[in-house]
């Protein structure tokens, strides 16, 4: 039924678990960047002497 150049359902859902992992790995950082970011921003406002709120946790 399949050939060899066809890839195995195991295969493809091996490769699809990797890229998974990979965008996960991705959003994390992307995560970590828009934190600091945040955090960053509310510290300027604090120098500025503005009474904030964090909404970091």
């Amino acid at each position: 039924m399949s050939t060899e150049n066809e890839e195995s359902i195991y295969e493809r859902v091996a490769r699809l678990e990797d890229e998974i992992a990979t965008l996960k790995n991705e959003i994390d950082v992307i995560k970590s960047a828009i934190r600091n970011k945040i955090a960053r921003h509310e510290v300027s406002q604090i120098k500025h002497g503005k009474d904030i709120a964090s909404i970091i946790d």
